[in-house]
């Protein structure tokens, strides 16, 4: 907490201020050890073994940069991809690519508290 206060105030006081049952699994009086989860989480989980043992902050850096090594090889993947598609599954893609080249991205709390 100490670490994350440094970087930014405002996240240490949103993580107080919600309270540690929601965030921590020492204080939740819920077992969240038995919850279902979907193969993709599975997938994330088996990826973030050895970063678990890190402090929460670090872990989220982790997190960040293990999803910006997957996005950037799947795009790289999927330049390289060249299989037609049926007619609808090919538009829907199209549409998405052209809905995504106009996004805008706006800085947020957590990538500004990320940056440093």
């Amino acid at each position: 907490m100490e670490k994350i206060g440094n970087v930014d105030i405002r996240v240490k006081r949103y993580l107080e201020d919600a309270g540690r049952d929601k965030w921590s699994r020492l204080y939740s009086p819920v077992n969240r050890g038995w919850t279902m989860t979907s193969n993709i989480a599975e997938c994330i989980n088996g990826k973030l073994v050895a970063a678990r043992e890190l402090h929460i902050f670090d872990f989220l850096e982790e997190v960040r940069k293990m999803f910006g090594r997957w996005n950037c090889t799947n795009r790289k993947n999927g330049t390289y991809t060249f299989t037609t598609l049926m007619r609808r599954y090919q538009e829907m893609l199209s549409i998405n690519e052209y809905k995504s080249i106009r996004m805008r991205v706006n800085a947020c709390l957590l990538v500004k508290w990320f940056s440093g």
